[in-house]
């Protein structure tokens, strides 16, 4: 894998965006660097982390289950992290070669945008982006 940036993003799934939001902007000061919705998902809102960022997603649907494991969209909480590489359809490949469950194949988010997802052996979802 070729790390296209030397940091790592975390996606939060949350069940109350506006406490979400007085938390990471308004106590910590992190600053909000854009709203992107993902139709049929929910909406993310992007803040700034150091070199990273920190990625909160709100449901469009909220899971029966706040507590769970597996999954980016079973609950609320710690869900998945996000690595920004450069070769995404090799990692992919590596990936389904060593027998790891695809939770998204590659796909296009937007114009030079590619993601995926996989899980790792513990059921903790791994997204991968790639911009061209």
């Amino acid at each position: 894998m070729q790390l296209k940036r030397a940091s790592l993003d975390l996606g939060i799934v949350t069940a109350n965006e506006s406490l979400a939001l007085a938390f990471y902007c308004g106590t910590l000061g992190l600053e909000k660097i854009a709203v992107l919705p993902f139709p049929g998902v929910g909406t993310v809102t992007k803040l700034r982390c150091g070199d990273g960022f920190i990625k909160l997603l709100l449901l469009e649907k909220m899971p029966a289950n706040l507590v769970a494991r597996g999954g980016y969209a079973a609950a609320t909480g710690f869900r998945y992290c996000s690595l920004s590489i450069q070769n995404i359809e090799v990692v992919m490949q590596r990936c389904r070669a060593d027998g790891h469950k695809i939770v998204v194949e590659v796909r296009q988010l937007r114009p030079g945008v590619k993601a995926a997802m996989v899980e790792d052996p513990d059921g903790n979802t791994i997204e991968f982006m790639q911009e061209d």
